[in-house]
């Protein structure tokens, strides 16, 4: 009996709308149009001889086969990446120097170092967690190979990575209270996040008050967790008892942050390849919103 081989492109793009939540976003991260990205699925449907999706409202959901699918799907990407990285980036050697802001350090980087360190284990990393201005500055000294960071902390060229949502985040039990300052939880400057939530507040006319300030994300956290106000940040770049804060609190809303990665002039092959994992790392990350 003749089995189908199914097509690992059409696989990755199924994973990707699956993560991201809709066709029109995942023909952005994979770099398609929609419609060749509809093509792909129903490719994939003709190859499993079923339907992967169905529609609920408006909006295009797994169907229960697809969902089945979808565990097995990402270990067959993975196994093919694994495959594909080892046959054709084995001799590469050196040492690289790598810079995160720690947003990045907690959630992505240390599946970014196991998986290259795995299919490379000749090259030598030196990884920095600190501010995006630091590490941009590091970069341009030629201090850090690479860095991920704030979007613009830098003149030099850099490549946009992603853009999450900025929400106000407070502890679980904290209420604002409409006769007072508000009451912010943030780093020293300079710093984006920082300067975002107090421009918001000033153009909104709400008073302000910096309370806490902290170098680190756990500082800010404990800070938060004990209720001593709130902060502008991204969901990703907190765990544990925090909530965005409810429109009853009438704070002002936030822009999207924008993240880079930024690179030195004509990077080693080590750093080039490190990078492109980093990018495929953030494609399986979705932003929490």
């Amino acid at each position: 009996m003749a089995h189908a081989n199914l097509d690992m492109d059409c696989l990755r793009t199924f994973v990707t709308i699956i993560d991201v939540g809709s066709f029109a976003e995942a023909a952005l991260r994979v770099g398609r149009t929609a419609s060749a990205v509809s093509l792909q699925i129903s490719r994939l449907e003709d190859q499993v001889g079923t339907k992967l999706f169905q529609k609920v409202g408006r909006r295009m959901v797994p169907s229960p086969e697809g969902e089945r699918l979808l565990n097995t799907a990402r270990q067959m990407l993975d196994l093919n990446d694994q495959v594909v990285e080892a046959l054709t980036h084995q001799h590469l050697s050196g040492e690289i120097t790598i810079g995160a802001i720690q947003d990045f350090a907690d959630s992505v980087l240390p599946c970014v170092l196991a998986r290259f360190g795995q299919a490379h284990p000749g090259i030598r990393i030196a990884a920095r967690v600190d501010r995006s201005k630091a590490l941009a500055d590091a970069v341009d000294k030629g201090e850090l190979d690479l860095a991920i960071g704030v979007h613009g902390w830098s003149n030099r060229p850099h490549k946009k990575i992603r853009s999450d949502k900025m929400v106000w985040l407070g502890g679980e039990d904290f209420v604002l209270a409409d006769n007072e300052p508000v009451p912010l939880v943030v780093f020293e400057p300079p710093c984006g996040f920082r300067d975002a939530a107090i421009s918001s507040l000033n153009e909104a006319g709400r008073e302000w008050e910096v309370v806490f300030t902290s170098p680190s994300l756990s500082g800010l956290r404990a800070a938060i967790e004990a209720g001593l106000g709130v902060t502008a940040r991204t969901l990703n770049s907190f765990q544990g008892n925090l909530r965005p804060m409810p429109p009853s609190s009438r704070l002002p809303k936030l822009p999207p942050v924008d993240f880079a990665i930024y690179t030195k002039p004509d990077p080693a092959a080590p750093a080039l390849r490190l990078s492109e994992i980093i990018m495929e790392e953030l494609q399986h990350q979705v932003p929490r919103s």
